[in-house]
């Protein structure tokens, strides 16, 4: 990915998830698109070659960033050399202590669900005014069809009700859900199973 491309990338999760509930308490009163754009740009950056993003065209309304499986997560102090002073400053220490806090139990509910060959979508999101337009489909197809070619599970979880039902209509199953008192969110972690699709192709 060339930075421009990273850029463009966190502009369009910043826009998408700007009515994300998660995000809204991360950034405490009111959502702060800048600090989020920051937060999205720092957090691909890290993974550089070791992510998979997906976007709907050279516009990006929408992208996909997926995560293969047994990739090594970026310690803190990558992420604090690709964020680094810029980074603490304008996200500021609250916000920072509140994504940790987060991140901490989101890898305690995926060491219960996520399998060992399951790759992680990381994010997913449509710019804000290009939601409900089909815009974000097409990518999961895409990422179904990469999953069909390698074999690859998925897992994912959403702080969003309504978003469980569009995963399940591409076939992840709602594993479980864990209520975080932070911020009243609950979490619903779900995964996907391709081994049918792997299976046929051992046998052509």
């Amino acid at each position: 990915m060339q930075p421009e491309d990273i850029l463009q990338f966190a502009d369009t999760l910043a826009s998408g998830f700007s009515r994300y509930s998660l995000f809204q308490w991360v950034c405490g009163k009111q959502y702060d698109a800048a600090k989020m754009r920051l937060f999205w740009k720092v957090l691909i950056a890290s993974f550089a070659d070791r992510a998979i993003c997906i976007a709907d065209s050279k516009e990006v309304n929408s992208v996909l960033v997926y995560i293969r499986p047994k990739t090594k997560e970026p310690s803190v102090v990558e992420y604090l050399k690709v964020g680094g002073l810029t980074m603490l400053w304008k996200l500021g220490i609250r916000s920072i202590f509140r994504l940790l806090r987060i991140e901490y139990r989101v890898q305690q509910v995926a060491k219960r669900y996520r399998g060992e060959n399951d790759g992680y979508i990381q994010a997913f999101a449509t710019r804000l005014d290009k939601q409900g337009q089909n815009y974000g489909k097409p990518l999961i197809k895409a990422l179904l069809h990469y999953l069909d070619l390698t074999g690859e599970g998925c897992y994912l979880e959403t702080f969003k009700l309504e978003n469980v039902g569009l995963y399940e209509h591409f076939s992840f199953q709602l594993k479980g859900r864990d209520a975080i008192s932070s911020g009243n969110l609950t979490l619903y972690a779900m995964s996907l199973v391709r081994e049918l699709r792997k299976n046929n192709q051992t046998h052509e």
